[in-house]
Parts: C-alpha cells; structure tokens; sequence
C-alpha cells in the first residue's frame, strides 16, 4: 500500500479525500493536514509516498509546499489539487506527477492513482553507483552505466547543475544563484523558476536513484561532490603545476580534456574558467610535446604541438617546435610546404601573417 498525505486548508476538501482513498485499497491515509508546517513536520519523521496538496493556501502555497517536502523526502510523489485549469502548467513545471480538479471526481482520482501507480513500480539504480557528469566537450549527465544521457525539459535545470558543479561542491546562496542565472528576470519571477527548477531537478535525479546530489542548507545550495564522477573536477584537482607532472599523469588530463568546456553551452558565467582550463590543457600540450621529444617519440612530439596549434594557430612557440622536429624527418622543401600552409591558416583565421622571427626560421632551412 501507498502512504499517503493530504494538505489543504479547507477542512471539507480534506473530508472529501478521506471519502476516496477509504475505496481504494491501494492506498493508506496517514494523516490530512490544514497547515503546511505541520505537514513538513511530520514527513520529517514519517515515509509517505504520495502527497496531495491543495496549491491555493493563504500560509503557503502548493508549489512552495512541494518543494520543502521534497527537501526532506526527494522520491515523495506530488499531486497538486486546484479548483483552476491555469495552475495545470506551474503544476507540471514544478515536476507534480499530477494534478487534480476541485471538486474531485471519483473516476479522476482513480486514474491519476492508477498513473502514478505505474511510475512508482519503477525501478531505481543502485545508490552507490555514481552520476557521470561531463563537462568537456558536449555537456551531459548520465546515469552510471548508461550510454544515454539524461535528458531535462528545461535549459535551466542543466544550467544549474552546471554551475553548482563549477563551484566544486562549495555552496552558493540563492541570491547569488538568482543574480547569476536569472540576472534580468523580476525577483519574484526569478525565485519562483529556481524554486520550480530546484524540484524538477530533485524529483528527476531521484526518479533514477539520485536523491542526494543536490544539496540545500537553508538558503545555501551545492553540488555533493561525492555523489557523482565528474571531468572537470578530476582535471581540477590534478592541474594544480602542469610542469612538474610525468607523462602518464598529463596523457590523463589529456584524455579528460574531450573539448572545449561546456563547448555546446553559452554561459557568461562560465567564460573565464573555459579561458583558464584553454590555457591550463595548452599547458599540458607542451610539456607532452617535450617529453615526447625527450624520449625520442617524435611523432608524438609532432602530434602534441599540432595539438596546440589546432586550439590556437596563433601559438608561434608550439609551431617552432614542429619545424625542429620535423626537421628530422623531413627534406626542406616538405618543410616549406608545410609553413606556407600554416601561413594560408593564419591569414585566413585572423587575417594575419607569421611573424618575422618565424620567417626568418624558414628561410633558413
């Protein structure tokens, strides 16, 4: 059987509720509630699976009632009840798995218990398994195991993982969070699609298993770090002095490195740390370069400072390492070839050409 709650603050809606959960054997009516609070209360002490509640409350709404309960019990299904078809959308936007017209029908209601019946047979993943978030390249959040991505109806849910995740599991308060990502939106519009957002995200993420990866502390929110695997923090915790790394430790930073930070998303908040992982990945490249070189792999050298060109062709450094190196390989006229190549790229990129130290290095070879 279904545990399930009711809130609403009219007393004769309540009544109403009591009459049909007590004809569906489905269902166990622990207990209706008139004040919001009480009901947070007492989901804190008690598992529920099911909780209606009435979105039209003078102490709290619905939607705002949700979401606390969802703090507390993120797998809780919510179905909201409204005397107003207007409310159908915030409702679902909230993640609701349904909602419900006053005055209940008894049919309705036992179709919306019979869908949600179906949902809640579902099963879970292993608690232990961790969400595999990347960052490089295309962003995207798996399920672990999973070869498909998780997909979310709203930009904005995606956009709040990411940036939780950018802060590395430091909490940021929701006033920063709403000056962030919503920074021209009314306030109140503003901290009402945070509060719908934060709720979608819980009741997806729990929908798989994951009920804990997002985190709130009063008005603090966060990422638990320990509850997903993630690119970019691996490159973060590893990067600290590229210089002094081995071969072995830069191949795998390398090989986390799959693209560009957050490539297919547009995220002015987002700007100045792909510039730092640009620069700290060129970084990498070069000291693979060397110590490629060092050990005598020259077309790995070769590969690596190629590397570093293709993410800035303006890098004459890297493009100096390729001429010595090629230099052992290759007869002067290839060379040639090569360079008024490189310099067609470099005018057509930025409309310029190679500087003079490096025309003055080809001419001669």
């Amino acid at each position: 059987m279904y545990k399930v709650i009711a809130v609403d603050d009219e007393q004769n809606a309540l009544n109403r509720f009591e009459r049909l959960i007590a004809q569906d054997n489905r269902l166990e009516l622990l207990k209706t509630f008139t004040k919001p609070a009480d009901a947070i209360d007492f989901i804190k002490s008690n598992q529920v699976d099911i909780a209606f509640l009435d979105i039209e409350m003078p102490e709290m709404t619905g939607l705002e009632l949700a979401e606390c309960l969802m703090d507390v019990n993120p797998y809780l299904e919510i179905v909201f009840v409204t005397a107003y078809n207007q409310y159908a959308l915030e409702a679902f936007r909230a993640h609701a798995t349904g909602y419900l017209l006053k005055p209940l029908s008894h049919d309705d209601f036992t179709a919306q218990i019979d869908s949600m019946e179906k949902k809640l047979e579902k099963s879970h993943v292993v608690e232990d398994d961790k969400l595999i978030i990347s960052c490089f390249g295309a962003f995207s959040i798996k399920k672990a195991n999973d070869f498909e991505p998780l997909r979310f109806r709203t930009s904005k849910a995606e956009e709040l993982l990411a940036y939780l995740v950018q802060n590395e599991g430091r909490a940021r308060s929701k006033d920063m969070i709403l000056d962030t990502l919503w920074p021209d939106a009314d306030l109140d519009k503003a901290a009402n699609n945070f509060r719908v957002t934060c709720t979608y995200i819980r009741s997806t993420l729990a929908d798989f298993g994951y009920t804990d990866v997002l985190v709130r502390d009063h008005d603090d929110y966060s990422i638990n770090t320990a509850r997903i695997k993630c690119d970019y923090l691996e490159f973060r915790s590893k990067i600290a002095n590229p210089d002094t790394l081995s071969l072995p430790e830069v191949e795998t930073l390398i090989n986390l490195y799959k693209g560009p930070y957050l490539e297919n998303r547009f995220y002015d908040w987002a700007e100045e740390t792909k510039g730092w992982l640009e620069g700290r990945y060129i970084q990498l490249l070069y000291r693979a370069g060397r110590l490629y070189a060092e050990a005598d792999r020259i077309d790995a050298a070769i590969d690596a400072f190629e590397s570093v060109l293709r993410v800035d062709l303006y890098e004459e450094d890297a493009f100096k390492e390729v001429i010595r190196l090629k230099q052992k390989k290759l007869p002067p006229a290839a060379i040639r070839d090569y360079y008024e190549k490189y310099k067609d790229s470099l005018f057509k990129e930025y409309g310029l050409g190679p500087s003079q130290e490096i025309k003055e290095l080809i001419k001669a070879i």
